[in-house]
């Protein structure tokens, strides 16, 4: 099952999905379920299908059977409550805890298995300058491993190359053998809240800004104003997490040959 349980609105077509995806398409399932459950087949089919509902013992058992994480646990008992509340105020008030979960579990650096690696110190002369970040991807590319090549592909000096590579060699996200750079740690991550992370974004968008300017062909832009619900933006949030966390898997072991920028930008205006 390629979704997270945080995707789903409903337990029902959560449980459906999750069993589809055992072998056979979870041929099988329903009746180890029930057993576990120590209830009928025919019951486990009446609520995956028709009107009736586990209740919360069952749904914790169901959280057992799958062994569910704790936040997977708290959001599952949480669609049965929103299931089986029969008010406008208690759905809602089941709602927005829901929401509170998701938005918790979509935290992008626990979603993409991210990992910081330089010095809190250092951080503000990282940061400063999109060419800090540049220059230090650009040691993972074989063609830009010395100062002559860095300093051309990004217009700077050779001066100011060597200075911003010293600096990258001595935070230890390079190293230096001779006159070439070799890459180090090359993923490092700010946290949300790092005073840095507003200089990080607006660097990076300054230079989408130029690359729009430039309009290459190979380059892509997209912009856009929409109205939606609160619920559908959540879902659209968590699919742009989980298009990072895709993106970030085939990055990985992608050759490294040619220096890319990604910037996202979803808000509400």
């Amino acid at each position: 099952m390629d979704k997270t349980i945080f995707e789903f609105t409903s337990y029902k077509t959560y449980l459906i999905s999750k069993i589809h995806s055992f072998p056979s398409k979870g041929r099988g399932m329903k009746l180890k379920i029930a057993d576990f459950l120590n209830c009928q087949n025919t019951f486990v089919s009446q609520v995956l299908n028709g009107e009736a509902n586990f209740t919360l013992e069952q749904g914790e058992k169901i959280n057992q059977f799958f062994t569910h994480t704790k936040e997977e646990r708290k959001y599952f008992l949480n669609l049965i409550h929103l299931e089986r509340a029969s008010s406008p105020e208690l759905k809602n008030h089941y709602q927005e805890e829901l929401n509170e979960i998701i938005l918790k579990n979509t935290d992008l650096k626990k979603r993409t298995n991210m990992k910081g690696g330089l010095r809190e110190k250092d951080h503000d002369t990282y940061y400063s300058s999109w060419l800090y970040s540049a220059a230090h991807i650009l040691t993972t590319i074989k063609d830009y491993r010395s100062a002559s090549a860095i300093a051309k592909k990004l217009n700077l000096s050779k001066n100011k190359a060597n200075e911003i590579l010293d600096f990258l060699a001595e935070t230890g996200l390079i190293s230096k053998e001779g006159n070439h750079f070799l890459p180090g740690l090359s993923r490092i991550h700010l946290e949300k809240n790092s005073p840095n992370i507003q200089k990080h974004h607006i660097n990076w968008r300054l230079r989408a800004i130029n690359s729009i300017e430039l309009n290459l062909e190979e380059d892509l832009h997209f912009s856009n104003v929409v109205s939606m619900s609160q619920q559908d933006i959540i879902k659209v949030r968590e699919l742009f997490i989980k298009t990072i966390a895709e993106a970030r898997a085939i990055i990985k072991d992608s050759p490294e040959e040619k220096l890319q920028s990604i910037c996202l930008d979803f808000f509400e205006v």
